[in-house]
C-alpha cells in the first residue's frame, strides 16, 4: 500500500493541541531526533514536527537549525531560530568545465589532473569549501544548533567533511538529509526548503485517513 504524505503549517498553539491529542490517544513507538519525527505505536502514522521546535517530554521548546544547500559551484546556507531565518549566506565558485558542463571534481575521477584551467578550478573549489566551513564554524560556535538540514551530492562530501577544522562531520547525529530534489543551491530554493522544514509533515497509509483527520479536526478551536 502506498504511503501518503501531507504538510500543514500549524502555529505553536495548534502544535500543542496536536501533541495533546497524540498523548491522549496513542503511545509513541519511536522518536528520530535528527528528523524530529515520531512514530505512533500500533499504526503506520509518522509525524515530522517543525524544525523550529523540539519536543521534550511532550512539551514544545523553540529550536534553532541550520540549512546547507551545496551544488558544484554554488551554495546557500541559513540559520533559523523559531521559524525565522536570522542569517543567511550564499557562495559561488568557478568549478564547472564550460564545454562539458561537468564539475572539475567529477572530471578528475575519470581523466586525472590536467592543465592550468583545472588547477584554477581546484583552487577555486578549495576556497569555496573553506568559505562554507568558516561560516558554519562561526554559526555553530555562536548558536545552539539542534539540527542540520543538508542537501549535498555525495561526490562533494570529502570537500565538505574531510577538512582541517571541519565544522561538521559526516556522522554528526544532527544531520538531516533533505528528501527533496533541489535543482539549484540558491537563495530562492533555500527559502522553499525552510518553509518545508517549519511545517508539520504526516506520513501514513490510506487506511489511517480517519485517524489523521481526527488528529487535525477543528485544531483551531481548542
Amino acid at each position: 500500500m502506498q504511503e501518503l504524505s501531507t504538510s500543514y503549517f500549524l502555529d505553536e498553539n495548534q502544535l500543542e493541541t496536536l501533541i495533546k491529542r497524540i498523548v491522549e490517544n496513542y503511545n509513541i513507538e519511536s522518536f528520530l531526533k535528527n528528523k524530529n519525527l515520531i512514530q505512533l505505536a500500533n499504526t503506520d502514522i509518522k509525524i515530522r514536527f517543525p524544525f523550529s521546535f523540539n519536543i521534550d517530554n511532550n512539551v514544545l521548546k523553540e529550536s534553532a537549525f541550520i540549512i546547507i544547500l551545496v551544488h558544484a559551484g554554488e551554495a546557500s546556507l541559513a540559520v533559523s531560530e523559531s521559524d525565522q531565518i536570522i542569517e543567511h549566506k550564499s557562495f559561488k565558485a568557478y568549478m564547472v568545465r564550460q564545454k562539458q558542463g561537468k564539475s572539475q571534481i567529477k572530471h578528475l575521477k575519470t581523466k586525472g589532473k590536467s592543465k592550468a584551467g583545472s588547477r584554477v578550478r581546484l583552487a577555486s573549489t578549495d576556497h569555496f569549501f573553506n568559505e562554507i566551513n568558516d561560516k558554519l564554524n562561526e554559526w555553530l560556535e555562536y548558536y545552539n544548533i539542534d539540527r542540520i538540514a543538508l542537501s549535498c551530492n555525495k561526490t562533494l562530501f570529502p570537500f565538505l567533511f574531510n577538512r582541517e577544522n571541519a565544522a561538521i562531520e559526516k556522522e554528526d547525529e544532527r544531520i538531516y538529509k533533505i528528501p527533496k530534489h533541489i535543482p539549484e543551491a540558491n537563495f530562492d530554493n533555500l527559502l522553499q526548503i525552510h518553509k518545508y522544514l517549519i511545517s508539520v509533515e504526516i506520513f501514513y497509509e490510506s487506511t489511517y485517513n480517519k485517524e489523521v483527520t481526527d488528529l487535525l479536526m477543528n485544531i483551531d478551536d481548542e
